[in-house]
């Protein structure tokens, strides 16, 4: 019985391996080449690496270090 729950938790690592690797590649970009970010009025949760374009503030951001910060250009 032991070693059938240790097969069972080690399916269950791989699946939550192979989900986490699905989450992360998870990005379309349209047959016509443009990749558009998620757009809103205000920030949404943070989750770090996040990127979506304020419709408010007509700014990107992007989620650091558990903080909204301005994506900046000069």
């Amino acid at each position: 019985m032991e070693e059938l729950i240790d097969i069972i938790r080690t399916m269950q690592d791989q699946i939550e391996s192979l989900q986490r690797q699905l989450d992360a590649s998870i990005i379309i970009i349209p047959t016509e080449g443009k990749l558009v970010v998620d757009r809103r009025a205000s920030d949404p949760t943070g989750e770090n690496g996040r990127i979506y374009y304020n419709t408010t503030t007509n700014k990107y951001k992007v989620y650091e270090n558990g903080l909204w910060k301005t994506i900046t250009t000069t």
